[in-house]
C-alpha cells in the first residue's frame, strides 16, 4: 500500500522514548490494518527506511488511532523539514499493536522492531 500525508504535530513521546516519529495526518478512507510496519519513506524528493505504527497506543490507554513513522536514516532534526507530501509505501507487516506495562518495555520493543525492519529493508 502507497499513500500520502502530512505532518502533524505529535505528543513527543516518540522522541523522549529514543525514537523521534514523524505523526501524519490519517488520510481519508485509510483501510491499513492497525499494526506495525517495515515502510520505505519519500520526504522532499529523499528516500528513507521507516517503522511505522498505526493503531491505538494501549500502552498509554489512547484508544484513538495514530499513524507515525521513525525514520531509520534521517538525522534528529529532520521532523522540522517535513512540509509538504510525504509518501510511504508500506512493504512488510511486522506485528499487532501491543499494550506493554511500562514504556521502558515498549522502547525496548521499539528497538527490536528497528533493528527487525533494518533488516528486512537493507
Amino acid at each position: 500500500m502507497k499513500f500520502q500525508s502530512r505532518h502533524i504535530r505529535g505528543k513527543g513521546r516518540g522522541t523522549s522514548m529514543g525514537f523521534p516519529t514523524i505523526n501524519l495526518a490519517i488520510p481519508e478512507g485509510f483501510d491499513l490494518a492497525d499494526g506495525i510496519y517495515a515502510v520505505k519513506v519519500t520526504i522532499g524528493g529523499r528516500r528513507y527506511r521507516g517503522a511505522l505504527h498505526f493503531g491505538p497506543i494501549p500502552t498509554f490507554a489512547e484508544n484513538e488511532k495514530s499513524l507515525e513513522v521513525f525514520l531509520l536514516d534521517a538525522h534528529d532534526s529532520l521532523a522540522g523539514d517535513t512540509e509538504g507530501d510525504i509518501t510511504v509505501e508500506t512493504v512488510k507487516y511486522i506485528r499487532p499493536v501491543t499494550k506493554f506495562d511500562t514504556a521502558q518495555k515498549l522502547a525496548a520493543q521499539i528497538k527490536n522492531d528497528v533493528d527487525t525492519i533494518a533488516k528486512i529493508l537493507s
